[in-house]
């Protein structure tokens, strides 16, 4: 049976009450990932658990396990920004490996900007819609600075002057 988005949340706020680093927490995120292996932030959270275990002896273990978790967190996310950008400090940090950290931090730039680009183009429509032309305006304004080129914003504002429109 599979739990429902309210139980995974639940679940995994549960477990990050347990002391960092300590066994009985990194087994709770083993044991959600178990159950719900696509479940994305338990993903990331065991990774990060991983990397503060008291390994001892098996710490290249919880490393090699770590770096699979945060590559099955980029897969089944869709390359999503934050899973790139875990995955571009473990391969950096743990790994040495700035190059290939470079190409994951880029693409997660590159999503994340055009998640940015599309929230605000969304945020300045519905300031249109709710008659706020000067609040979608000074926000079109910061956005276009950032985004000079950027047909959404461009779409959003006239979409925004039209609704304002008496």
């Amino acid at each position: 049976m599979h739990m429902t988005p309210q139980e995974l949340r639940r679940r995994l706020e549960e477990t990050r009450t347990l002391q960092p680093g300590s066994a009985q927490r990194l087994q709770q995120h083993r044991e959600l990932a178990e159950q719900c292996s696509t479940f994305v932030p338990n993903l990331l959270a065991l990774s990060r658990a991983l990397q503060l275990s008291d390994a001892g002896t098996d710490a290249p273990a919880h490393l090699s396990e770590s770096e699979r978790v945060l590559r099955a967190a980029v897969e089944v996310s869709g390359e999503e920004a934050s899973a790139l950008i875990e995955l571009a400090h473990f391969v950096d940090v743990v790994r040495d490996s700035p190059t290939e950290a470079e190409a994951l931090f880029a693409e997660a730039a590159r999503r994340a900007s055009r998640q940015l680009e599309e929230a605000w183009a969304g945020w300045i429509g519905v300031l249109g819609e709710q008659e706020k032309l000067e609040a979608a305006l000074e926000l079109a304004s910061r956005a276009q600075r950032m985004f000079p080129d950027s047909e959404l914003i461009t779409e959003a504002v006239e979409f925004a002057k039209r609704c304002a429109a008496p």
